[in-house]
């Protein structure tokens, strides 16, 4: 067995230098220590880009037009209920049934229209596992204390896949039922929900959370809205089916002539579904890959800095007939102080 090892020794790609032939010097050590320092550095980043999640997009035609889709509202209007009415309608003329499904009640103007309130597109730009963290999440509790001047409207409505409109109105104005007086309408509203697809009541949508004041009793807000159906995949490869969308808003009051186009105070949410659908993975670089990016900046860095040092020290040779130690090059055993090893075992050559 030991002459099969010492055989070996010949295969050897590591072969080692004698101490008695290797040097130190100053010069060396500082760059050892910068390169110490360096390779710390370089370690850290390494190590932080293979902690961070990256994302990959890819789209798609959307092959499920035919479905139907889930809108979630939750809208808070500062006016009674019984002066309100909710309808839907579609680009087809097809006028969804939603009194069934979403319900209204009486609540307090001070719980929902004071405070610090969200912009419109201010929501925050998550991982995927962060929406998949949200997304599992109970529903945010609303507060509705049963009583009150302004009027809640929440629930789901299923609607086809085309464009269409949802809008609350007051009766007498664009649709029938008793006459609401001018001077009584105030569609000053707070948006606590509004998505597409399926709920995840702690996600955060552009129009979530979001207040938006009338400062004259005929008003009416747009809002336009591009819905783009969306699938988040996590590392785990769990999926997560849902909607994004965009929003453009826009406020008409009377003394904008509101009333010249025809078009009721109100608050109108139009939607259109885009034919792209997004597919959002999210994925981390694997632990071989990161050893191998690891030894390769490691390794690499090391032989540029030797190469970098014995090419200073022959520069420094050359020129100013400096050694590696610091001090004039020397000749023979006589001309050294303290005589090394190799200048006692390899005599000199005599011509």
């Amino acid at each position: 067995m030991s002459s099969w090892l010492n055989s070996l020794y010949r295969y050897d790609a590591f072969q080692k230098v004698d101490r008695a032939y290797q040097a130190r010097t100053s010069s060396g050590g500082v760059l050892s220590i910068l390169a110490l320092l360096v390779v710390v550095v370089m370690l850290a980043s390494e190590t932080r880009e293979y902690l961070r999640y990256q994302h990959t997009h890819s789209f798609t035609i959307d092959s499920e037009v035919q479905q139907k889709v889930q809108i979630n509202i939750g809208l808070t209007v500062a006016m009674p209920c019984n002066f309100l009415r909710v309808d839907v309608l579609d680009a087809s003329g097809t006028s969804e049934n939603i009194h069934s499904s979403i319900t209204t009640r009486p609540v307090s103007q001070h719980l929902k229209f004071a405070g610090v309130q969200r912009s419109v597109n201010q929501a925050a730009d998550l991982h995927v596992h962060d929406i998949f963290a949200q997304a599992n999440k109970r529903r945010r509790k609303s507060t509705v204390d049963g009583k009150g001047s302004a009027c809640r409207i929440e629930g789901s409505v299923l609607v086809g896949k085309v464009s269409g409109l949802l809008h609350v109105t007051a009766h007498g104005h664009g649709h029938g039922g008793a006459y609401v007086p001018r001077h009584m309408l105030n569609f000053t509203h707070h948006i606590d929900e509004l998505s597409f697809g399926p709920l995840y009541p702690s996600l955060v949508n552009p129009l979530d959370d979001t207040l938006h004041f009338a400062n004259h009793s005929v008003a009416a807000f747009r809002y336009f809205i591009s819905v783009v159906p969306t699938l988040y995949i996590d590392p785990a490869g769990r999926r997560l089916p849902t909607n994004q969308y965009a929003v453009n808003e826009y406020y008409k009051a009377k003394s904008d002539s509101a009333d010249a186009d025809g078009k009721p105070p109100g608050v109108f949410l139009e939607y259109s579904f885009e034919s792209i659908a997004i597919t959002i993975q999210e994925h981390r670089a694997s632990f071989l890959v990161f050893l191998v990016r690891v030894c390769a900046a490691v390794s690499g860095f090391f032989v540029t800095i030797g190469l970098v040092h014995r090419l200073v020290v022959s520069l420094t040779g050359s020129v100013f007939g400096i050694k590696n130690g610091g001090s004039k090059a020397h000749v023979g055993i006589l001309d050294s102080k303290h005589p090394s090893r190799a200048d006692i075992d390899v005599p000199l050559s005599r011509k």
